[in-house]
C-alpha cells in the first residue's frame, strides 16, 4: 500500500501519467482483495468470541433490566474471579440500555437513570480495565423489550448509519443486532438479508472494527456468511433442558460454516448456574438444569466452536459455575488457533430412542482430536467411540484424556468406551 501511494506522489511530481509496472500491480492488488468480501472484512473475528451479557442477571431472562453500577460491579467481579484472565473480555449489554426516544436531532441516547455517567465514560472505564464493551440494537422500528420501562425503546431502523456513527463515536467494540419491529406501521415487512446488509454496511462505513452479531434462522442462508462475525443460527436459549436441546440440534450440520471468513455460528448465551430469581430478589441464580446440563451445554459450545457469552450472575460464582466457565482445557477447544467448527460425527446405536447417543467432534491444531460423548436420553447408556469414524486419524492406537476430570485415562485400541449419564457430554482429548 505504502509502495502504491509513493507510486502515485511521484508520478505526479513528474507529470508523468503513464501507467507503470508499480500501478498496474497496484491495480491488480485492489481487484483481487475487492473480490475477497466476506465476514472478516471489519478484521475481527478470528476466533469465536467471549464474555458476558446483562439478560439474565437482574432477574430472570428477557426482564432486560441493567445499570452502570451493576456493569462495573460484574467487571470487577470478571477480574477477581479468574474470568477475565480466562479470555472473557466482552462485556455486553443487552436490550436495556437505551432511553425511550431520540433526542432533537435523531441520535439515539443512552437512559439516564440507568446509565448517569453515559455510555462513552463507561466504555472507557472498561477499556481502561482490558475488557471490550458491546451494546444492542434492533434491525426494525423497536427493540424486543422495553425492560420494564412504561414505552418501546426505539429501534435502529431508518438510522443505520447515523446510530452507527453513535455507536463508533461512542468507541463501541460489538454490536448485537436483533430481529424486533419489523413490520412497519403501514404493514410493510422488511426483509432480513437487505437490512442486515445495511445495518453491516453502515458500521463498516464508520471506520471502527465493531464485531457485528445478528440473526440468520435455522438453517443459516448462504448470505449470512458474509455479514458481520457470529450469528443466530436457534431460537433464544433459555435455562430448561428441553430448550438446551433445541439450541444443540440447531448446531447440527453447521461444522463446515463456522469459521474467521464465514463467521460463528452462535447457538446463543450460557445460562450456567442458573437465572437471576427475579427482579432484586435473592438467591442470585434460580437454577433451570442439572450440574450435568450445564456441563454438556458448554461442551457442545466448545467442540462447535460458538461463542461463549454468559448471561447469568457471575458476581456469585457458585461451584458449577466455576468448574464450567473456568474449564481451560475446554475453553482451549473453543479457542483452538485452527479456528474451525466442530460437529456430530457419528451416532452409536444405545438402548435408547435413535439419536439419543451421538459423537461430536472437532480437530484441534496439534493434531489432536476431541470428541464429545452425548447422551441426550433420560436413561444412562455405555457409548463407544469407534476410532475408525474419527476423519483424517489412521492411527488403531490413541491416547485418552478427560477433559472434565483433567486426567489421562491411557492408551486404547481401535475404540473406547465408557459410562455417559442421562444428559451428560464426555468429552475426551485424542492423540497418538
Amino acid at each position: 500500500r505504502q509502495m502504491c501511494i509513493r507510486d502515485r506522489y511521484q508520478r505526479r511530481v513528474r507529470g508523468d501519467w503513464k501507467m507503470t509496472f508499480v500501478t498496474l500491480s497496484c491495480l491488480l492488488l485492489f481487484l483481487l482483495s475487492s473480490l475477497s468480501v466476506d465476514a472478516s472484512d471489519n478484521g475481527l473475528g478470528a476466533l469465536p468470541p467471549m464474555g458476558w451479557n446483562t439478560w439474565c442477571t437482574e432477574g430472570y431472562c428477557g426482564l432486560d433490566v441493567c445499570s452502570e453500577d451493576e456493569v462495573k460491579s460484574v467487571a470487577l467481579a470478571m477480574i477477581s474471579n479468574g474470568m477475565q484472565s480466562a479470555g472473557y473480555n466482552y462485556v455486553n449489554l443487552d436490550d436495556c440500555w437505551a432511553d425511550t426516544t431520540r433526542d432533537a436531532n435523531g441520535n439515539i441516547r443512552w437512559d439516564p437513570a440507568r446509565f448517569p455517567s453515559g455510555i462513552p465514560a463507561l466504555v472507557q472505564w472498561l477499556h481502561s480495565r482490558s475488557f471490550k464493551f458491546g451494546l444492542y440494537t434492533a434491525a426494525g422500528i423497536t427493540t424486543c423489550n422495553n425492560g420494564t420501562r412504561p414505552h418501546s425503546i426505539p429501534g435502529s431502523y431508518g438510522y443505520y448509519e447515523q446510530d452507527a456513527r453513535s455507536f463508533a463515536s461512542w468507541d463501541v467494540d460489538y454490536v448485537k443486532l436483533d430481529w424486533c419491529g419489523t413490520r412497519l406501521l403501514n404493514g410493510t415487512v422488511l426483509d432480513q438479508q437487505v437490512q442486515t446488509d445495511e445495518f453491516y454496511a453502515a458500521m463498516n462505513k464508520t471506520g471502527k472494527p465493531m464485531w457485528l452479531n445478528f440473526h440468520c434462522g435455522h438453517p443459516p442462508q448462504q448470505w449470512c456468511q458474509k455479514d458481520g462475525n457470529s450469528y443466530r443460527v436457534g431460537p433464544d436459549h433459555h435455562d430448561k433442558w428441553d430448550n438446551t436441546i433445541l439450541a444443540i440440534k440447531s448446531l447440527k450440520g453447521l461444522g463446515k460454516s463456522a469459521g474467521p471468513k464465514t463467521g460463528w455460528n452462535d447457538p446463543d448465551f450460557l445460562e450456567t448456574g442458573g437465572q437471576g430469581c427475579g427482579a432484586n430478589q435473592k438467591p442470585a441464580h434460580c437454577p433451570g438444569q442439572t450440574d450435568t446440563e450445564y456441563r454438556t451445554v458448554f461442551s457442545i459450545w466448545c467442540i462447535t466452536s460458538s461463542p461463549l457469552i454468559v448471561a447469568t450472575d457471575v458476581r456469585d460464582m457458585t461451584p458449577i459455575m466455576q468448574e464450567v466457565l473456568l474449564n481451560k482445557e475446554l475453553i482451549a477447544v473453543d479457542q483452538d488457533p485452527l479456528a474451525v467448527g466442530g460437529d456430530v460425527i457419528g451416532e452409536w446405536k444405545c438402548d435408547g430412542p435413535a439419536g439419543a447417543c451421538e459423537i461430536w467432534g472437532k480437530p484441534l491444531k496439534d493434531g489432536s482430536y476431541v470428541a464429545g460423548l452425548f447422551n441426550s436420553d433420560d436413561k444412562n447408556h455405555s457409548i463407544t467411540l469407534d476410532f475408525s469414524i474419527i476423519p483424517g486419524f489412521s492411527t488403531k492406537t490413541l491416547n485418552v484424556r478427560d477433559l472434565w476430570k483433567h486426567s489421562e485415562l491411557g492408551k486404547f485400541t481401535n475404540s473406547y468406551t465408557t459410562e455417559v449419564q442421562s444428559h451428560e457430554t464426555v468429552v475426551v482429548k485424542l492423540y497418538a
